[in-house]
């Protein structure tokens, strides 16, 4: 396993992977980012499905700079964990992710995206295995257990337990795992960005 992860890092160039700029379509129209830190001090990360033109991506840049984007925003993660751990004395190890599902559609499921997605989740699974501290779907619409059940088999059994679907409440379960100075307005907290605007787009 290590030898494998080894190889993996050195066949990416994972290791000069955060100096690398995705092309500026990805920037562009990837949503989402690290926003906030739960009560443990872990980075959160939120992932916005609703606007992203899955088929627009894939046309208009590489499905191997999608995959090096998400891994980049792995290391970033793994990055913030270690400032993190330095900052409070103590280990920070994990992540919280929360997946906003507003919009999900059939868009979504084009067979191309969900191939390019499972093998980010592969290689997310094979390399990043125990970085995962738990990930929160929110405005999940009725189409999302069909998604779901496209991109379970890419997953682990340790994996999917990490995932909670929540319901109608989803905004006073969050504040229950992260303080709502960490959490933007949007999403139920008290955080905005310096010019107010409660999406937090600057973080």
């Amino acid at each position: 396993m290590l030898r494998k992860h080894v190889e993996f890092r050195k066949q990416k160039d994972i290791d000069n992977i955060i100096s690398w700029q995705p092309p500026e379509v990805i920037q562009q129209y990837l949503s989402g980012g690290m926003c906030g830190y739960d009560l443990d001090g872990c980075p959160v990360w939120y992932d916005i499905i609703g606007p992203l033109d899955a088929k627009g991506l894939l046309f208009s840049a590489s499905k191997q700079d999608l995959l090096r984007t998400k891994m980049r925003e792995c290391e970033l993660l793994l990055q913030e964990c270690a400032h993190q751990t330095t900052k409070l004395g103590r280990k920070v190890e994990t992540i919280t992710i929360i997946y906003d599902c507003e919009g999900l559609g059939l868009k979504h499921l084009w067979k191309p995206a969900v191939e390019a997605y499972g093998e980010f989740l592969c290689m997310f699974e094979e390399n990043y295995p125990e970085t995962l501290k738990r990930l929160f779907v929110v405005k999940a619409p009725k189409l999302f257990p069909v998604a779901y059940n496209l991109i379970k088999p890419f997953l682990s059994e340790d994996t999917r337990k990490k995932i909670m679907v929540l319901g109608a409440n989803w905004k006073e379960v969050l504040l229950k795992h992260i303080s709502p100075d960490q959490v933007p307005v949007e999403y139920g907290g008290t955080m905005t960005d310096p010019d107010g605007n409660p999406k937090c787009k600057s973080k």
